[in-house]
């Protein structure tokens, strides 16, 4: 009888940095097999773009489309961050998390969130009226008034 059975013991990680490695990890530790996953990640996107751009293709037209999706992807990300408002557009403040936001966009402070203390460009009537008129149909009568 063996004493030490080693086909039970799990192998040493590839890399050899000292710790046992697993089959399902290509018998990496978890701390390897998490770079090189990393890097994985990281290579193959420049792998597709390398072959993109190296290989040629018959259609042209095909390549200038791909690279008009991918440049209006990487603006449409840009605009989609919009810019932090955390100063008053009147006083230039700090205003934190208690920024008070106005209907026309701007971020203000206390003394100046009311629309008549910053100027407010932004009209209230013609949108009030317009939610007034969606909430409240007009209810007409008959126009025939000979029914029964």
């Amino acid at each position: 009888m063996d004493p030490i059975n080693s086909s039970t013991d799990p192998p040493l990680c590839a890399k050899g940095c000292g710790f046992f490695g697993s089959p399902e990890n290509k018998n990496f530790c978890s701390r390897c097999y998490n770079d090189y996953f990393i890097e994985e990640l990281i290579a193959e996107p420049s792998k597709k773009l390398s072959e993109l751009i190296v290989t040629p293709s018959a259609d042209d037209h095909s390549t200038d489309v791909l690279t008009e999706e991918t440049a209006s992807a990487t603006t449409s990300a840009a605009a989609s961050t919009p810019a932090v408002k955390n100063r008053c557009e009147c006083c230039t403040k700090k205003v934190g998390l208690m920024g008070f936001n106005c209907r026309c966009g701007k971020t203000f402070c206390r003394a100046h969130r009311y629309p008549k203390d910053h100027s407010c460009t932004f009209d209230f009537k013609t949108l009030d009226q317009q939610n007034l008129a969606k909430q409240n149909p007009l209810v007409a009568g008959d126009k025939l008034g000979s029914r029964i």
